[in-house]
């Protein structure tokens, strides 16, 4: 165990100053299009107003994240953590995309007492959150911050579920920890090295970071790398032992569910077993709209 098992709390409140800013902001720009101001000077200022909102947003969230974990001197991934219904249950380590924090699963969390689980840990991957802010571009890098949570408990091996960008993490733990890793579920994962991911808009992007928050910035540079690193792992997908559990919604415009699911199941060849759960009808945010499903993916395995 790593500190006291604690329940803690995931609404985190806006500070007030933070939110009297973003009603003007609000406030002016509903005033303009009460107006109607139809000119071109209005309407960029309407936009500028919206993205000013976006950009307060995002760079200020607040991740619920309480417990550091120290990985080396200069680094420290910070997590959550929450007791859940069974106690002779294991831990489930939860992993967000990008960009995000730990915060995204706030919704699974308070469903804590619905999962067959000791308890669940939300993670900052690095560069996130209360983690260390710095860049980490790398699979094995991301998964090396997680390793020192692969803790079995009540003899069993904890289960990693991965969104979207998480979810590659999820297997690079898979690859280089596969005698610690119990199960993996990726919940929309961007498995794919093949994936057609408009590397163009990126590099557009990244030519223009400096007005971007920064959050969507460094997960911008994630993505601008993550094919190269899905392309380095894939030889060595055949190393994955556990049981893997594909949750995946056919209309994900991100990562597509056919050619996604295809991937995975020609490259898992020595995964115990290859579960696949679609979603008819469901988008990329599955850990959003559809929480059922995500816990009875938890509950499927051994």
């Amino acid at each position: 165990m790593i500190g006291a098992r604690t329940k803690p709390r995931y609404d985190v409140a806006m500070p007030k100053s933070f939110a009297n800013q973003i009603k003007r902001v609000i406030q002016a720009l509903r005033w303009a299009w009460s107006h109607k101001l139809k000119t071109a000077g209005g309407g960029l200022a309407v936009l500028f107003g919206a993205y000013a909102v976006v950009f307060a947003l995002v760079s200020c969230s607040s991740s619920p994240t309480a417990e550091q974990l120290s990985i080396t001197n200069e680094r420290s991934l910070a997590y959550a953590r929450i007791e859940a219904a069974n106690a002779e249950g294991r831990r489930v380590i939860l992993l967000h995309g990008a960009p995000a924090d730990a915060n995204s699963w706030n919704r699974l969390m308070k469903r804590a007492d619905d999962i067959d689980a000791a308890e669940i840990i939300a993670v900052d991957r690095i560069g996130y959150g209360n983690s260390t802010d710095e860049d980490e571009l790398t699979l094995a890098g991301h998964a090396e911050s997680v390793a020192p949570l692969l803790v079995e408990m009540n003899g069993r091996k904890p289960i990693i579920l991965g969104h979207s960008y998480g979810g590659p993490v999820a297997l690079r733990l898979g690859v280089d920890y596969a005698d610690r890793v119990g199960a993996i579920v990726l919940v929309a994962g961007a498995c794919d090295a093949y994936m057609n991911d408009a590397q163009w808009f990126r590099r557009m992007v990244e030519g223009g970071s400096a007005v971007v928050p920064g959050p969507w910035a460094r997960a911008n540079r994630e993505l601008l790398a993550l094919t190269d690193e899905n392309r380095a792992m894939e030889p060595l997908l055949d190393r994955v032992t556990c049981p893997v559990v594909i949750v995946h919604g056919t209309w994900d415009g991100v990562c597509p569910h056919d050619s996604t699911v295809a991937y995975l199941q020609e490259r898992l060849v020595n995964a115990s077993e290859i579960r696949v759960l679609s979603l008819d009808r469901a988008g990329h945010n599955l850990h959003l709209s559809h929480l059922d499903e995500i816990i009875e993916a938890i509950h499927s395995i051994e």
